[in-house]
């Protein structure tokens, strides 16, 4: 990914990672990867919200959260994900999470199934167009 911007958060005492780390990737003209390392709970929701949110106002027409690295995803991280995707709606991008493989954020999806949730929306997204979300034109 080229352009990448890295924003780094401290994280609580109690994360073993140490913080929440957030890179910001342009794979494709008018689309936006941000790559989520560590725990999203709530601590470190706001700044995951702050970074996409700013991808969001820009002029990219796509954004994916990529969840892939993420090991723990907790209900203010859902709420956040909720929030972006309508945000995302009102003004008219795409919007993707990649909930990836670990087993607490598969979990929080299936009991909390989202329908911007695409796995594998990070990987070769600049070959294949993604479906649009129900509800969007």
């Amino acid at each position: 990914m080229t352009a990448a911007h890295i924003a780094r958060l401290p994280a609580l005492p109690s994360d073993p990672t140490g913080m929440l780390r957030l890179r910001v990737g342009h794979p494709a003209p008018g689309t936006a990867v941000v790559e989520v390392s560590g725990e999203v709970d709530l601590a470190t929701a706001p700044r995951l919200a702050e970074v996409v949110e700013a991808r969001l106002r820009s002029t990219v027409s796509l954004v994916i959260v990529d969840l892939r690295r993420t090991t723990f995803l907790g209900v203010a991280g859902l709420r956040v994900l909720i929030r972006l995707k309508l945000l995302a709606a009102g003004a008219d991008k795409d919007f993707y999470v990649d909930q990836g493989t670990a087993p607490t954020v598969r979990r929080l999806f299936s009991l909390f199934p989202l329908d911007c949730v695409r796995s594998g929306a990070a990987e070769g997204l600049t070959e294949i167009p993604l479906p649009r979300p129900a509800g969007k034109a």
